[in-house]
């Protein structure tokens, strides 16, 4: 039987999808609301539904063979209402022993108050028999909670349900109907919502308010973070939305987590001066009016010069990396002190970051809470640091003249190379994105870089090797420069297909073998006996190969062997 529930976008582990039925289309996430698709609920329930279901208990083992099913029902999910530590570990064990295309429904527990936190989470299909629970106890429900409707005045709500209702003069059974359909209609509007978030790549941001409503949503929330390799397989490398940090939840972000662990794990090891600079407003921030005024007044210093931006919430950015999400596209509120989460977060980070490497003088050129994280990192490492901002402004002409004073004192003494600076964004970029050593391998015959910044590009000879893509400032790799990188490391980031000729998509269902360490939005090469192709992940690669449906790659450049 051909399978009925096809996943269409990804936000993490949550998933638009498309979920056919007796020729009618279910758009996931959803509830059941029409008719219809009550009918399909009830069929669902009894297992008649004419489509593969299964049941899954909160105590599968996630090692065993995956459940292959158009639609898997989590067992005894009510009683996980008020136990988030058991909710989530329910809803983690249910997605990871599951195939990732079927469709997973979480019955009989959700309001609008958690069902972004659900569908956050990985549920794909609830249902609307909360609302008429708390109907019948005299609840009115909301993304904002729970009330009592004896409690509410009548302009609390404007749904088609309450507008104009006066509460007091209102029978028992006409109470139930109105909370009934106020109930049905405020899951479906956060249905609605979460969707629309997904489409956007901005779930998170929602679920990150809405978990503020309730202490049980602010644990489950957590707890979830604390699963960090479940969310970080599933989240994409890039996205275009801008990562808003205005919680302490956010340092758990998935690709914040990832962006540090990438920046000690995979970057070449650096010797020589380092330089550390405050964030800016503005990003990239090369382009901040800060930044263009130091870099303008270091001139041909910084070619000796590595430079790192110390920021919340990302911790450390090397230069390189500056136009990579998260470190191109985030915000953060501005008030000019830190929290201690925040502090101790950035001050971790700039530790680890420093112990990686091996530089022989690290330079601060920063004031204000910047300049208490960079002590605190150096003093855990007994590592002396050279400030040049004394006034407490790194714009004045004293701090300026001073950090340019002591970059040329400094350059004078260690005689460090002199670095092409174009060429340091794509070698970061390379390691960042394909893993420890890819830039050697890539760039192995120090090619000429030309462009202007961001969008410089490698060439040896006429021969084009890798260009930094425009809309994510990904290293995007040409033909030429899979080949180099497949001489020196095989199977890496790599997409092996049937025996066919791509052409702009590469479906699920003819992937042989992927990297598990594929991303959605990676850069990958595609190939078989005959073919070499590159182009972007739509998928993770673990999920490439579990899969039956679903866009895997769009190619980009196809060349027969």
């Amino acid at each position: 039987m051909p399978r009925q529930f096809e996943v269409t976008r990804r936000d993490g582990a949550a998933r638009l999808g498309t979920l056919r039925w007796r020729g009618e289309e279910l758009t996931t996430p959803s509830s059941f609301e029409s008719k219809e698709e009550l009918e399909f609920l009830h069929a669902l329930t009894i297992q008649k539904a004419e489509l593969d279901v299964a049941v899954i208990t909160s105590q599968e083992d996630p090692r065993a063979k995956r459940i292959d099913a158009d639609v898997v029902i989590l067992g005894g999910a009510p009683r996980f209402s008020d136990d988030p530590r058991g909710l989530t570990k329910a809803l983690v064990r249910a997605r990871e022993s599951t195939n990732p295309d079927s469709a997973l429904y979480a019955p009989a527990l959700a309001t609008p108050n958690n069902v972004s936190l659900l569908v956050y989470a990985g549920v794909d299909l609830v249902d609307p028999i909360m609302a008429e629970v708390k109907a019948r106890e005299g609840y009115l429900l909301s993304a904002e909670g729970e009330r009592q409707f004896d409690a509410i005045s009548r302009s609390y709500c404007m749904c088609d349900a309450c507008r104009g209702v006066n509460v007091a003069d209102l029978p028992p059974e006409q109470r139930v109907t109105i909370l009934s359909a106020h109930n049905r209609q405020a899951l479906k509007a956060e249905l609605c919502i979460a969707r629309e978030n997904i489409e956007r790549g901005t779930l998170r941001e929602l679920v990150e308010g809405r978990c503020r409503t309730a202490p049980m949503l602010t644990a489950l929330l957590r707890l979830l973070d604390e699963e960090h390799s479940y969310f970080e397989r599933r989240s994409p490398i890039v996205r275009t939305a801008t990562l808003l940090a205005c919680s302490q939840e956010s340092l758990n972000r998935p690709e914040i987590l990832r962006f540090g662990e990438r920046v000690i794990e995979r970057l070449n090891k650096r010797d020589g001066i380092l330089l550390l600079l405050p964030c800016s407003a503005r990003k990239p921030y090369s382009r901040s009016r800060s930044h263009r005024t130091i870099l303008r007044r270091l001139d041909k210093l910084r070619q000796f010069l590595h430079e790192a931006i110390v920021t919340s919430p990302i911790g450390i950015v090397p230069r390189g990396l500056e136009i990579m999400y998260p470190a191109s596209n985030y915000d953060i509120p501005v008030t000019g002190k830190w929290t201690c989460d925040e502090s101790e977060w950035v001050i971790g980070r700039l530790t680890q970051y420093l112990e990686a490497n091996a530089f022989d003088t690290v330079v601060a050129h920063v004031s204000g809470p910047y300049r208490k994280v960079c002590d605190e990192a150096a003093a855990a490492l007994g590592v002396d640091l050279v400030h040049t901002v004394e006034d407490g402004n790194i714009l004045s002409s004293d701090s300026l003249q001073r950090l340019c004073a002591v970059a040329q004192e400094l350059i004078a003494e260690s005689s460090p190379k002199r670095r092409d600076l174009r060429f340091d964004y794509l070698q970061d970029l390379a390691d960042y994105e394909f893993g420890p050593h890819a830039s050697t391998a890539i760039f192995a015959e120090s090619p000429k870089v030309r462009g202007l910044f961001p969008t410089y590009y490698a060439s040896d000879g006429e021969t084009r090797i890798a260009t930094i893509a425009g809309r994510y400032c990904t290293l995007a790799l040409t033909i030429e420069g899979a080949r180099r990188y497949l001489r020196a490391i095989e199977n890496r980031y790599c997409v092996r297909i049937d025996d066919f000729v791509p052409k702009g998509t590469v479906f699920a269902i003819g992937v042989l073998n992927a990297d598990p360490e594929i991303r959605p939005f990676d850069e990958v090469i595609v190939l078989n006996e005959h073919v070499i192709a590159v182009g972007r992940a739509l998928m993770s690669g673990w999920e490439m190969q579990a899969s039956k449906r679903g866009a895997a790659v769009a190619v980009r450049h196809v060349e027969a062997r």
